[in-house]
């Protein structure tokens, strides 16, 4: 029994080496408690009522029809072709490699230690991907292999709403205190957060 907790030690131990040499430590939830929702309740919306979209309707989809991509057209890439990257090109990383991080290492997390974009992670706080900016509006989404997989489009209050690479609206993203942002489904479930 020894052998298999000092076994299960190990394994966590070099798990952790790995994941912290990829994530510089301050930007780690695992070993930066600040930017860690489960141990700081200011960015949990689970503790934090002004930031959980179910109990703040001002930032809910739902009942916020201004930030509701479905009613409002100016944030729709189906109805707006200057937020949706397959219709232009300066916020899309396959024609502007400025934005892709497998061409240009100044957006690579992977390459560059002074990156200053977001890592994702799930509510584990295991990385799931990094969030690179493309303009002052729009945000894209990579996941941690570096495939692009989605963007975002700032939704005037206090967000992004999220999108799959057809256009999809899947989720949004809400801000938190510590200049992160939490990560919701369509249906107000918190699944993430970037930070």
């Amino acid at each position: 029994m020894k052998k298999l907790a000092i076994g299960s030690a190990v394994l966590w131990c070099a798990a952790a080496a790995c994941h912290a040499q990829m994530i510089p430590a301050q930007r780690n939830p695992l070993f930066n408690m600040k930017i860690n929702p489960k141990f700081n309740t200011t960015i949990n919306p689970r503790d934090n009522a002004s930031i959980n979209p179910k109990y703040d309707t001002e930032i809910n989809p739902a009942y916020n029809a201004s930030i509701n991509p479905r009613y409002n057209s100016s944030l729709n890439p189906k109805y707006n072709s200057s937020v949706n990257p397959a219709y232009n090109s300066s916020i899309n990383p396959k024609y502007n490699v400025e934005l892709n991080p497998n061409y240009t290492s100044s957006v690579n997390p992977k390459a560059n230690p002074g990156w200053t974009g977001l890592y994702c992670f799930d509510l584990k706080g295991d990385l799931q991907g990094f969030l690179i900016r493309a303009s002052d509006r729009i945000i894209l989404l990579f996941d941690k292999d570096l495939t692009w997989v989605g963007y975002a489009v700032e939704n005037g209050g206090r967000g992004y709403n999220i999108f799959d690479l057809d256009g999809g609206w899947i989720g949004y993203y809400q801000g938190n205190s510590e200049g992160g942002l939490n990560r919701f489904t369509v249906d107000g479930e918190w699944v993430g957060y970037a930070s």
